[in-house]
């Protein structure tokens, strides 16, 4: 017997919250989506014996369409419509793990019915009176073999560390009467791994998989402008998988030699006097990294860069800060420098004295995003051919061997093992100071002007109003 019917809900009301996941979202959270309420009702759909229909089901969606509140929405409705469940909820990653949790855990919360019902939460762990458990985990916390879950919800199975975790959970429900695995997940990079047998397993028509798959952006916050703006700053396979759900057939080069040559054109930008306000950008190495730096102007529309030094450490000899502030200060002299950004921790006080002698410095510190922004901006420029790059051979051999890697988190460029990215890096940074732009909602960049800030901050406070939807309650 559903523990809902120990409460004073009144049993018609009960049967059909355990009836119908849709009502029992509406209930407790809010009123879904159209798309949403059909997406539960597939997944959840049972026959006249309340069996599942399928015993598998594959929800892939665009990013950003609302797959993780789905896996909460099904995990909920069983734990607290279904007798002897052990539901457990598996991410990646521990952000994106905590990230149902808290959804799950706000819908508790703010209702005393749910509530009421709790005998024990955790940061981990939900436990009902009635002996039902719901973990929710990372993959590599996840000891498998002592498992055997009634329902798995796999958050974004595409980008899995292991094939095995999943395969192993699977085979952990053949003792259960009844079991259900919901998967969902945007497609990744790579046409192989568990996400793609289950595509190839639901067009052979397997009846065991149900695939629920969309290319379309369905949820309506995402807007044609977002989608835009996205378009012009990512690389065009990762937009394709992650806006447009469509699969990669395998890693993408960052650049390719067509790429090189049109960049590289046919006379060196390299110049040792410019009377244009030039940007610099700084990547400072220490001992295994080279540090370098590049200095260019935007001309044309094309970003040109005109000088490009580097220095390399060793263990025995690190590099000598005292040596590249002199070099800078050389060069904002005779190539007219008036801006430089530093990325590395470690140059803030490099970055103050240079800025105590005029040159306008800032430090930056890495971040998935920011990463993502400035690849992106330079994978453009390369594309549309608005870059002009200095004839370097290291520089050449890095932007041909750098590729594309999609990840359950967003799309990040990785170098090859062995080769580092310094040079790339550096020459990224001066097209992105040149080119600057604000990433879609806000992230910050050095001297955005405040009606663009504006902006972006009025886009995160319409995306709140829109998910305070108020809860359309079905029980009085």
């Amino acid at each position: 017997m559903s523990i809902l019917k120990k409460t004073a809900i009144g049993r018609e009301k009960t049967e059909a919250l355990i009836r119908d996941p849709v009502l029992f979202v509406k209930a407790f959270d809010r009123e879904p989506w159209d798309y949403q309420a059909d997406i539960l009702r597939q997944v959840t759909e049972r026959n006249d014996a309340g069996k599942f229909v399928k015993r598998i089901a594959v929800v892939s969606l665009p990013r950003q369409n609302g797959k993780s509140s789905l896996s909460a929405w099904v995990g909920l409705w069983a734990l607290y419509c279904l007798d002897n469940q052990e539901i457990l909820s598996i991410a990646n990653d521990t952000d994106q793990a905590s990230i149902i949790f808290r959804d799950a855990k706000r819908i508790i919360v703010r209702s005393g019915i749910l509530y009421g019902l709790i005998d024990r939460i955790t940061q981990s762990t939900i436990e009902l009176k009635n002996g039902n458990r719901w973990l929710v985990k990372s993959s590599d916390s996840v000891s498998s073999r002592g498992l055997r879950p009634s329902i798995i919800c796999y958050d974004e199975l595409g980008f899995a560390a292991s094939p095995d975790l999943f395969q192993v959970l699977s085979a952990g429900q053949a003792a259960r009467a009844n079991p259900l695995t919901v998967v969902t997940s945007t497609v990744c990079g790579i046409q192989s791994g568990p996400l793609w047998n289950l595509f190839e397993l639901a067009r052979a028509g397997d009846p065991a998989v149900r695939l629920i798959y969309h290319r379309k952006n369905l949820s309506p916050l995402i807007t044609s402008q977002f989608l835009e703006q996205q378009r012009a700053i990512l690389p065009g396979p990762i937009f394709a998988r992650e806006h447009e759900n469509r699969w990669g057939s395998g890693s993408e080069a960052f650049s390719t030699l067509a790429d090189w040559e049109r960049a590289k054109g046919d006379e060196s930008p390299l110049r040792s006097h410019n009377e244009k306000p030039a940007v610099s950008f700084l990547d400072l190495g220490w001992v295994s990294d080279e540090s370098v730096l590049s200095v260019g102007i935007l001309e044309d529309g094309i970003v040109k860069i005109i000088a490009m030094e580097h220095w390399q450490g060793s263990q025995d000899r690190p590099v000598s800060f005292a040596s590249i502030e002199a070099r800078i200060l050389e060069l904002k002299e005779r190539l007219n420098v008036k801006r430089l950004v530093i990325e590395a921790p470690q140059g803030v006080s490099l970055a103050q004295r240079l800025d105590a002698a005029g040159l306008a410095t800032t430090t930056q510190h890495p971040t998935a995003k920011s990463q993502r922004e400035l690849w992106g901006t330079f994978y453009t420029a390369l594309k549309a051919g608005k870059v002009h790059l200095p004839d370097d051979a290291k520089l050449r051999r890095q932007l041909l061997t750098l590729s594309i890697k999609s990840t359950a988190t967003g799309w990040r460029v990785v170098d090859d093992p062995g080769l580092h990215q310094d040079r790339a890096l550096a020459c990224a940074g001066v097209v992105g100071m040149c080119q600057e732009k604000p990433e879609p909602f806000g992230i910050v960049i050095n001297d955005i002007p405040g009606d663009v800030y504006k902006t972006n901050r009025d886009d995160r406070k319409r995306r709140e109003r829109l998910n305070q939807i108020p809860r359309n309650y079905i029980i009085t």
